[in-house]
């Protein structure tokens, strides 16, 4: 089995991405820190920290920061869990104090439509990107080949550094990363990572924007017959009191179809980051829905879009014994309910995969364009940075994980002592063909250690899915 889905990998790590790839809204800087002993001493320690206040709190009621020991309360629970979280900073004061604590730090383009504008850059492929903030600061973090939408006499696509403007304020987001097996000392308490991950704490400037200006929408449809695929993030961002939410969400729609007017064949893709305010999330769901075809989303996540949809034994069966099998059976609520015709769930060493029927591309085609993907993330978990194809090959040498073999083997075992028709040659191929869909579970590549965490579920989801649509292989 093993063997088989080796030669997969040594065939899809030639793959180029030869289409027009779009990515848009969300760009900011990155503030990158690694939590370690030390500066995670210097944070309690810090003027201001009560450690039994921060004991005090119910982290699972928070949910933006509004002050210091809500934050060091956050970082301890994820720490503690090995999980990964996203939480809106409100007080923008806390900036200086983080400053003031993390002295070691380095800064990097950031925000889902960034990391992949310049993931897409450097395979090669034509990237465009649009942001509602392009100060020149955030300009000059993009990789010179991206391209950005500008009117002239009509719409021209020119290099991103060109199109910056000095008056937009800039985005930043704090980005904690964390190794697997770091012991910390909370005042005493001693905490353990079980695996590697990070808490991004984000900002929220005047004038960022999660969509198109009314001057480039009106050339919408002519920018879609510039795009193949399309990965549209930063909706998280939507109001949510009324009416702008509802006002948000028809512009939104809007846009969206004046980009399929100029182009039927585009394909778009929203990846999930949850919002603080689950009836507002709920309703850009399913909102967002009606008009994209791709959604992404990593196994914590989806337990929470499953909460707000009413599936509580879904959640329950996957905090109790998160698998692949019970992956699938999540997925396959949020489709029924938001009738997505693809799903990706990421998980550690693993991918899980619903798509609807008739799909457009053949199902072996989708799950080697994962491994594809996995191929790019491993190289960017192992470097960091961006990932060009030329480094590819070097996955050979680390293998696929014995996690993703592993729930392979589960998957068929579960699906078969359920009594579902399953094919033997399940844990060979990796896709299950059902009555209206088709389930397909891909092995992984996991890097032991990490140099970096942040954007890999961007990365996973924009290789696979833009491969699909205008990935060759190419053999060296």
């Amino acid at each position: 089995m093993r063997a088989v889905w080796e030669q997969r990998v040594a065939k899809a790590v030639h793959m180029k991405i030869q289409g027009s790839i779009f990515a848009g809204f969300n760009t900011n800087v990155d503030v990158v820190v690694h939590l370690d002993k030390e500066n995670v001493s210097d944070l309690i320690n810090s003027a201001g920290v009560s450690i039994e206040q921060v004991n005090q709190i119910d982290v699972s009621q928070v949910h933006s920061i509004q002050d210091k020991n809500q934050f060091v309360a956050v970082v301890k629970d994820c720490l503690g869990k090995g999980k990964s979280f996203y939480i809106v900073l409100d007080d923008l004061l806390l900036l200086d104090w983080l400053d003031q604590v993390f002295t070691h730090r380095k800064e990097l383009m950031g925000g889902q439509a960034g990391i992949i504008a310049n993931q897409m850059a450097c395979l090669q492929a034509k990237s465009i990107v649009y942001t509602s903030l392009l100060s020149p600061k955030q300009g000059a973090m993009f990789f010179p080949e991206v391209l950005y939408p500008v009117l002239n006499e009509q719409l021209d696509l020119v290099p991103v550094q060109d199109a910056c403007r000095n008056e937009d304020s800039l985005k930043i987001n704090w980005i904690f990363e964390y190794a697997k097996g770091e012991e910390f000392d909370f005042a005493g308490e001693k905490v353990v990572t079980p695996r590697a991950n990070r808490v991004i704490l984000a900002t929220r400037p005047e004038g960022v924007v999660m969509g198109f200006d009314g001057e480039i929408a009106e050339h919408l449809p002519e920018l879609g017959r510039k795009i193949d695929v399309a990965f549209l993030a930063g909706y998280h961002y939507a109001p949510t009191t009324q009416p702008e939410l509802d006002n948000y969400l028809a512009e939104i729609l809007d846009d969206i179809r004046l980009l399929k007017q100029g182009n039927s064949n585009i394909r778009l893709h929203f990846e999930y980051v949850p919002m603080k305010d689950n009836k507002a999330e709920k309703r850009m769901l399913q909102t967002v829905a009606r008009e994209i075809q791709s959604f992404g989303i990593n196994e914590n996540e989806i337990r929470r879009v499953l909460k707000a949809f009413g599936y509580q034994k879904e959640v329950d069966e996957l905090k109790t014994n998160e698998r692949a099998f019970a992956l699938y059976k999540g997925a396959l609520r949020v489709m029924e309910q938001l009738a997505f015709e693809r799903i990706q769930v990421h998980n550690l060493g693993y991918y899980v995969l619903v798509l609807k029927k008739p799909y457009v591309i053949e199902p072996s085609k989708v799950r080697d364009c994962c491994l594809y993907a996995s191929s790019v993330n491993a190289i960017k978990a192992k470097y960091g940075g961006y990932v060009a194809s030329h480094q590819l090959p070097e996955v050979l040498d680390l293998g696929l994980s014995t996690i993703g073999y592993e729930q392979l083997e589960g998957f068929y075992n579960e699906a078969k002592s359920l009594g579902f028709d399953i094919p033997e040659n399940f844990c060979r191929e990796g896709i299950w063909e059902r009555e209206d869909h088709y389930v397909i579970v891909v092995p992984a590549h996991v890097v032991p250690h990490p140099v970096s965490t942040v954007g890999m579920g961007d990365t996973i989801s924009s290789s696979s899915y833009a491969s699909e649509f205008s990935g060759v292989c190419v053999e060296n």
